[in-house]
């Protein structure tokens, strides 16, 4: 029945699920001091967190107003996930300004770069923090770093949930089998589910492959909700994630 489960089509992934996690985003669970409701350690620098002290996953948009550098023509950037994200400036806004985004860290090649710039910022998700820099005549602006950068599979909008999704490593030959982890994005919040659905963001199959490489791997980025699947035997239920986006990660060179 295992081997069943894995030459399957990927639109509906079987997996089971413990909190033990080594690599990835999930490797970042353990390193969160939450001082907040609803917030991360972005929101208060501790002493194990001193260089990157607002970092997160962020959404991006691009600033189109009309108006002289750095003022306009940056980024509007908001965590995933909470209702408000820390600004430079200490204030918690639904989003924040940036005035450029620094992708040097991301080590990605240059014309992963190039794709990632051209775009509005719509189908872009990335982890990183905010820095200060300081403009002559103009005083202090936040610039985003970036760490890790992922990119939307298809144009369908994100609805729902943003989650990191990772294999545990646990096999079973019943069912449901918990044999993934379910971190949710900027909160310290893991839990398992057993089956995961991604048919409805209208990825091509060659995605869909990626996206279960990535789930092995380094651990899917991917946006939707769980469901509790029933079962003739109550105490016997599994939890499936539905999927509406996943976001595929920009290697570096």
């Amino acid at each position: 029945m295992l081997k069943q489960l894995f030459n399957d089509k990927f639109s509906i992934i079987p997996l089971l699920g413990v909190l033990i996690v080594s690599n990835g985003f999930f490797a970042k669970v353990s390193a969160q001091n939450i001082s907040a409701p609803d917030t991360t350690d972005s929101v208060a620098v501790t002493v194990k967190n001193q260089e990157f002290p607002q970092w997160g996953y962020y959404t991006v948009r691009r600033d189109f107003r009309k108006c002289v550098s750095p003022i306009c023509g940056g980024y509007f950037i908001k965590q995933v996930n909470l209702k408000a994200t820390p600004c430079i400036d200490g204030v918690f806004r639904s989003e924040c300004y940036v005035s450029a985004i620094d992708w040097s860290s991301l080590k990605a090649p240059a014309s992963e770069i190039a794709r990632i710039q051209s775009d509005d910022g719509s189908r872009i998700l990335v982890r990183g923090n905010i820095v200060p820099v300081t403009f002559p005549g103009f005083g202090e602006f936040g610039n985003l770093r970036v760490k890790e950068a992922f990119y939307a599979a298809t144009n369908a909008p994100p609805k729902g949930t943003f989650v990191g999704l990772k294999d545990n490593g646990i096999r079973c030959i019943t069912t449901p089998c918990f044999s993934t982890n379910q971190l949710v994005l900027n909160k310290p919040r893991i839990s398992q589910i057993s089956s995961i659905d991604l048919s409805q963001t209208g990825a091509t199959q060659k995605q869909l492959d990626a996206a279960t490489s990535e789930i092995f791997g380094k651990g899917l980025i991917a946006v939707g909700t769980t469901e509790v699947i029933e079962n003739v035997d109550p105490t016997n239920r599994g939890t499936k994630f539905v999927g509406t986006q996943f976001y595929l990660r920009v290697e570096p060179k």
